[in-house]
């Protein structure tokens, strides 16, 4: 393929991708911005329950993670009845592991949330906020392994109506409920769990859909070969997940012992940050299909058109990100939040926020091409080993500076070994 040929393909596979990502959190921004008309206490009440809510959801990211890839490489193969048993088999898995989760949630959210040393009024909002939002887990992940499906059969403008439904959903139901109607915190819960509902069944019903249209086979079904396959790169992945998960709830928990308005502050970047990271997490989630597509067709990928054309992508991003990010930072906490954070009046957060997008760019490219090329378990390493030498950073600051600086110095030390060590590994 030309270099022209390669671009259009990136491009066509990453902007739904990116509509979808940039939308998602903007329904997190919306719920900050109304928590944050509600009252300060509110506001840290939702930063609490939506980082102990994200553990547990992005625990189980191999969902889609681990879906996507193995799905293009049997429709490239044309191991298509292979291909309907795994996606059968994920969907019950989805389903199952969500009512699982939202039991575990409604019987020790008080412990969870007690992990923060909250106030008697922010654990009780928190409580609240938590249990109604965790009804939708089940559709959350089913939702994620739907559109994951979808995007490893080339059908990737169905992930960006998903996240549509969910956004818009999402805003109107967090203002009439939380605002309008004045139930405040359950509101804002309760819209999160409605609009994921709505949206995994529509993913759901398009994919079977386009299951149905495919025509028949003689592949014969391997199914303990795939279940294997699942579960091998399940572990791998929510082991990684865990330690990923748990080291971002660690910044936030270490952010709620300084202060309640650091808890807020950081809860406020944080939701910004994932909006920044986003344009380089389309084309990470892109490159899953195209590289495991392009090795499957038995061509390298290191040093090929797609590698460099990644890259390329990638520099541009990293660069722009971070420049924008500094001068922007702190207009967009007071514009989401409605609050006004002396901790961003030195310059050393803004730096450090603005680092994040740097380093960032590249460790969130890595992670998608080392899944395309089967490397699970590296990309498991990686994020692992960044993730403990991030947590030991902030130990061994944090006691000697209380300040919001020290956790974000710690995610940007995480997020460089994480790029160093996932560019090594996909050299490899």
């Amino acid at each position: 393929m030309s270099n022209k040929e390669i671009n259009k393909d990136i491009w066509i596979n990453s902007y739904p991708i990116l509509i979808w990502l940039l939308t998602e959190p903007l329904a997190g921004l919306v719920d900050s911005r109304i928590a944050g008309l509600i009252g300060i206490d509110t506001l840290s009440s939702v930063g609490i329950g939506a980082t102990i809510y994200f553990v547990f959801t992005w625990i189980f990211v191999f969902l889609a993670y681990g879906t996507t890839p193995l799905v293009a490489k049997l429709n490239t193969n044309n191991e298509l009845n292979n291909l309907k048993y795994f996606i059968s088999f994920g969907r019950k898995a989805s389903i199952f592991l969500g009512f699982l989760v939202f039991i575990i949630i409604f019987n020790f959210n008080d412990f969870f949330i007690s992990l923060f040393k909250p106030t008697g009024d922010v654990r009780n909002l928190a409580s609240t906020y938590l249990i109604v939002r965790a009804i939708g887990i089940p559709f959350y992940l089913l939702n994620m392994h739907s559109t994951a499906v979808l995007r490893g059969l080339r059908y990737p403008k169905i992930t960006f109506q998903s996240s549509i439904i969910v956004t818009l959903t999402n805003i109107f139901l967090s203002y009439l409920l939380g605002i309008v109607l004045e139930f405040g915190i359950l509101g804002i819960g309760l819209a999160s769990s409605i609009s994921f509902f709505i949206a995994s069944m529509y993913a759901n019903f398009v994919q079977q859909k386009k299951l149905k249209a495919f025509s028949r086979t003689d592949d014969e079904v391997n199914e303990q070969k795939l279940r294997k396959k699942f579960f091998s790169v399940g572990a791998t992945i929510v082991l990684r997940s865990a330690f990923l998960t748990g080291f971002m709830a660690l910044l936030s928990n270490q952010a709620s012992r300084i202060s309640m308005t650091d808890v807020a502050l950081h809860h406020v970047l944080n939701q910004i940050w994932t909006f920044g990271y986003n344009f380089i997490d389309a084309l990470a989630i892109a490159s899953q299909t195209l590289v495991s597509e392009h090795i499957s067709k038995g061509k390298k990928y290191y040093g090929s058109g797609l590698y460099k054309a990644l890259l390329k992508i990638t520099a541009v991003f990293s660069i722009v990100a971070t420049v924008v990010s500094y001068f922007s930072i702190k207009f967009l906490t007071e514009l989401i939040s409605n609050q006004l954070f002396i901790q961003l009046e030195n310059n050393f957060l803004p730096i450090l926020f603005s680092l994040t997008f740097f380093f960032g760019g590249y460790a969130f490219l890595w992670d998608g091409v080392l899944l395309g090329l089967d490397k699970n378990k590296e990309f498991a390493y990686t994020t692992i080993t960044s993730s403990v030498i991030g947590a030991s950073v902030l130990f061994l600051l944090i006691p000697s500076f209380q300040t919001i600086n020290i956790i974000w110095f710690s995610l940007v030390v995480s997020l460089i070994f994480r790029a160093l060590i996932g560019g090594y590994f996909q050299r490899k």
